[in-house]
C-alpha cells in the first residue's frame, strides 16, 4: 500500500474555526520516503554522451539488436534478443543494465563487453539506450 501511496502526494483537510467563522486550509503531505527522493531518475546517467552512445551502439550493438534496438537484428539460431526500446528493458535499473552490458549473459549470445569498452563508454551506451523509449 505504501508504495502506492508514494506515487501520490495526500492531500488533508483540516477545519480551523475562528470566533464564528470556518476557514478551510488545505495542506499538503509528502508520503515519498526519503530513499525515493534520493533515488536518480532511471533516464538520467550523469557525465554520459548519448550521442557517443549511438555511435558505439551502432559499431557494436546494432548487429544483434537491430539500428532502433528493437531485437531485430541479426538472427541467431535460438537466441531471444532483448528489445531494448520495451518498457521491461526500460523500467530495468541502470545498475542492472551496466551490469548485463559488462558481464553479458553467460549461457546466452550477448557478450561480456568489459574488456572491450570502458566503464565511460559503458554508460554512454546506456545513456542511448534510454534514449529508445518506445
Amino acid at each position: 500500500m505504501a508504495s502506492i501511496i508514494s506515487k501520490w502526494t495526500v492531500w488533508s483537510v483540516g477545519t480551523c474555526l475562528m470566533g464564528a467563522t470556518g476557514v478551510v486550509v488545505l495542506t499538503s503531505l509528502d508520503v515519498m520516503s526519503a530513499q525515493e527522493r534520493a533515488a536518480p531518475r532511471q533516464d538520467i546517467i550523469l557525465g554520459s554522451d548519448p550521442r557517443n552512445g549511438k555511435s558505439l551502439f551502432e559499431q557494436h550493438c546494432v548487429l544483434c539488436h537491430g539500428p532502433r534496438g528493437k531485437g531485430d537484428g541479426l538472427e541467431i539460431a535460438g537466441a531471444e534478443v532483448a528489445d531494448l526500446s520495451s518498457a521491461a528493458t526500460q523500467r530495468r535499473l541502470n545498475v542492472d543494465l551496466i551490469k548485463t552490458i559488462h558481464d553479458g549473459r553467460p549461457g546466452k549470445v550477448m557478450p561480456s563487453w568489459k574488456l572491450r569498452l570502458s566503464d565511460k563508454q559503458v554508460h554512454d551506451v546506456l545513456a542511448y539506450i534510454r534514449t529508445l523509449k518506445q
